[in-house]
């Protein structure tokens, strides 16, 4: 046997394998995509419940239009404030799109998912207790005074994370 034809025949199989890999590897037809993603994609990606609402819900400059609700503006027999706050991206001039831009901030059960039954942009405040917000509160009791700094310390939070916003007050004489 002649063993010099044998290594030349290996050789040449060997080379002809690394061709056609190269080719394939550097073909322009090649589907094969071995990048890793890009880092600004892994730096969005939310983080938490919050990060998830505001991302959805924020306009491309990170403006967000907040508005927190329990279930007193949610809840009863007729029209409610929430759906009367809602009424009014439709029927103001050029302010229909910008109902995409509002997150609903839900003080409570009740408003979560009256919030989530109205396919908004939800999110549920944290906190131990929902009871603590549910419900009117009665001006500058001790309850009422808790639930604005709740939601000044929310506000803070949002702004924390690099996000302006147009925060929503409703008040209604009667």
């Amino acid at each position: 046997m002649d063993y010099s034809k044998c290594s030349i025949g290996k050789y040449a199989i060997a080379l002809l394998l690394v061709g056609v890999v190269h080719f394939f590897l550097t073909s322009p037809f090649n589907t094969c995509q071995w990048h890793q993603p890009p880092t600004e994609a892994i730096l969005a990606a939310p983080q938490d419940d919050l990060a998830a609402a505001l991302s959805k819900a924020s306009m491309p400059n990170k403006t967000v239009i907040i508005t927190i609700v329990n279930k007193a503006y949610v809840d009863g027999d007729g029209t409610t404030m929430l759906d009367l706050f809602l009424e009014s991206f439709w029927i103001g001039e050029g302010t229909r799109e910008m109902l995409d831009h509002v997150l609903v901030v839900a003080a409570d059960r009740t408003a979560y998912h009256r919030c989530i039954f109205r396919r908004l942009n939800c999110y549920k405040m944290a906190g131990e207790n929902w009871a603590d917000m549910e419900g009117e509160k009665i001006y500058m009791s001790d309850e009422f005074i808790k639930m604005m700094w709740r939601r000044t310390l929310f506000l803070l939070h949002v702004l924390r994370r690099g996000y302006s916003f147009i925060f929503t007050v409703r008040t209604f004489t009667l």
